[in-house]
């Protein structure tokens, strides 16, 4: 039996407690499987690091628990940010209100008009993420691409709204310092 399919049975033998074990650790699914994920990819490309001669289990956990940390670690680094990002939201609503029309539908339509401008693969993006609000590596699939390519373009996609959205007068140039690459 090679070094592949030993793995193969390492990984389906301790995938339920690895499972769990990220699934404690996070209420998001869509986090959990992606972490899942990448755990067993790194011990694949990791594999020469393992000591044979300690349980496989542990082991698994300890790059579970890495990766883990690492996006904790982000998400601090840019909560501030999406804070930032709430406020711009809330002026940009504010603006909104103030707009001539009668309905909340017809100061909507320059978001309409401006998310019929975008190119079908950033506005099929936006869409997936942010209306229908699933997860990003299951809207990758949905949209047959990878999640890299997937997340390139809603920051497109976003930093197409703003311009044209700015270009109608709905967003002002007076967003908080340090979130003009969140547009």
């Amino acid at each position: 039996m090679g070094e592949r399919e030993l793995f193969e049975i390492l990984v389906r033998e301790h995938a339920p407690m690895l499972t769990a074990y990220i699934r404690s650790m996070t209420l998001d699914s869509d986090l959990a499987e992606e972490v899942f994920q990448e755990t067993v990819i790194a011990a694949w490309r990791h594999l020469e690091d393992f000591d044979r001669t300690r349980p496989f289990g542990p082991w698994l956990r300890g790059l579970a628990r890495h990766r883990l940390l690492m996006l904790a670690r982000t998400r601090r680094r840019y909560g501030r940010h999406l804070e930032a990002l709430e406020r711009r939201i809330s002026a940009g609503l504010e603006r909104i209100r103030q707009r001539p029309g009668d309905t909340f539908a017809e100061q909507l339509e320059p978001l309409r008009e401006c998310l019929r401008a975008l190119p079908e693969p950033q506005r099929a993006a936006l869409e997936m993420v942010y209306l229908r609000q699933v997860g990003s590596p299951a809207a990758a699939e949905a949209l047959g691409t990878n999640l890299e390519t997937l997340r390139k373009r809603v920051q497109r996609a976003r930093q197409a709204l703003a311009l044209c959205l700015r270009s109608r007068g709905v967003l002002g140039g007076d967003e908080p310092e340090g979130t003009e690459a969140l547009a």
